[in-house]
């Protein structure tokens, strides 16, 4: 088994991703040869795969490009007149730095390509791929048209390169291997970019409906940053989060076509082995100091007072729990968990707003889940999820309390209405 995490906060396009397994593969030569074989066992024709290492701001990335026979469309089953003609049309010539969606005057529709891929003889897990991400497109762009999904027909999409990338990426990562592909936040990007429907805002629709629950960002950067093909594959066949704990194996880096001053326009893909049972997965993650002290000559209004003041001192963690003492006394014992070298503070704190003569220290091993917060929409507003994963495996999920309660309070309903609609709204990769 192989795992996967794709880096693509500098942007992410079908041909970037392509080209960084291409180069994580140490044989990129020889699969580009294999991806010809199965672009013409689809039917493709008219065009010539081309590997070139380009060095994008200080990084050594492989551009992987399409070229069509005299710069022009190859040849294409003309698409059905009565469907509607969707999808972008980006083309060399637009401010942004993936430039793989080309639009030329010939489209396919979702049900004709569909057909390309099922009738050929690519690997079931390579047609299960390829169709999920076309899919996911073809569902994007008829909301966002306001059409049935099966009359939803391509522009860009439905050009050869733009096949080639979309069915290359899902070959490439059979070819590999790999059954996990977990994915970093990606840039929205922003500006305008020209399109087969006129002009566009970045991120245009498709694109920002495929990425619906997926972790996104804004840092200033202008133009198209993730393309609709990009954004497909991710939503099909990948899963947002941190690096998983592996033992990486290998590194590839895929070149966007641009190279723009102050930022390298490149994705960046590590595979890597799952780790034993004995390694460092299930080792405690970090070191803490636990602090405690018992109490029996405290009144109870005075301990929330207690806990926010060791919050304040650094804590991670402070609560209180009944305890029987000496002599058949009730008391509280106080803990506060934090990092060693917030351990001082912590302990000052304890010591001074509450009765105790003293406290006890010791150094503990804490192992927690990698954590992150999903928005979700629901019908009362939006909501943080925070899931907590291991290994880029969800294992628990819980909405954001003031997030929840807020909203309630909004609307007049039950807390638990509102929680509950959080947690359905949350994307099925995200759920335990």
């Amino acid at each position: 088994m192989t795992l996967a995490w794709l880096d693509a906060r500098a942007g992410l396009a079908g041909d970037m991703l392509c080209a960084a397994l291409l180069d994580a593969s140490g044989d990129a030569e020889g699969l580009v040869a294999e991806l010809n074989g199965v672009m013409l066992g689809l039917g493709l024709s008219g065009f010539t795969l081309r590997l070139s290492r380009v060095r994008r701001g200080v990084i050594s990335g492989l551009h992987f490009d399409v070229v069509l026979a005299n710069d022009g469309p190859a040849p294409m089953p003309a698409a059905d007149a009565r469907h509607h003609d969707h999808g972008h049309d980006h083309g060399h010539d637009h401010d942004h730095g993936h430039d793989h969606e080309h639009g030329h005057d010939h489209g396919r529709d979702w049900a004709t390509i569909r057909g390309m891929i099922l009738g050929s003889a690519l690997p079931e897990a390579v047609k299960d791929r390829a169709v999920a991400a076309f899919g996911a497109l073809a569902e994007a762009e008829a909301r966002v048209h306001g059409v049935p999904v099966e009359r939803v027909s391509f522009h860009e999409v439905g050009a050869v390169d733009s096949i080639i990338d979309m069915v290359g990426a899902c070959y490439l990562l059979w070819r590999l291997g790999v059954e996990s592909l977990t994915v970093s936040p990606l840039p929205l990007g922003g500006g305008t970019v020209q399109t087969a429907h006129g002009v566009l805002t970045v991120p245009v629709p498709a694109t920002i409906e495929l990425l619906r629950g997926f972790p996104v960002f804004q840092d200033g950067r202008r133009g198209e940053l993730v393309t609709p093909t990009g954004a497909a594959l991710v939503r099909a066949l990948g899963k947002a989060g941190p690096m998983p704990s592996m033992r990486p194996t290998a590194t590839g880096y895929g070149a966007g076509t641009r190279n723009p001053e102050g930022w390298n326009n490149v994705t960046r893909l590590i595979l890597g082995e799952p780790l034993r049972a004995d390694e460092s997965a299930d080792v405690p993650a970090d070191e803490v100091e636990v602090i405690s002290a018992q109490v029996d000559d405290m009144p109870g209004e005075a301990l929330p007072g207690l806990l926010q003041a060791l919050l304040q001192a650094g804590a991670a963690d402070a609560f209180a729990a009944p305890v029987l003492m000496k002599k058949g006394r009730l008391g509280q014992l106080i803990t506060a968990i934090c990092a060693p070298e917030r351990a001082g503070a912590v302990g000052d704190a304890l010591l001074r707003h509450s009765t105790s003569f003293g406290l006890r220290r010791h150094r503990a091993q804490r192992e927690v889940l990698d954590r992150r917060h999903v928005p979700v929409q629901t019908p009362f507003g939006e909501v943080r999820v925070k899931v907590g994963a291991r290994g880029g495996t969800p294992y628990q999920a819980k909405p954001e309390h003031d997030d929840c309660a807020r909203l309630a309070e909004a609307a007049g309903v039950p807390l638990a209405r509102v929680i509950e609609a959080a947690l359905r709204a949350l994307p099925n990769e995200e759920r335990p």
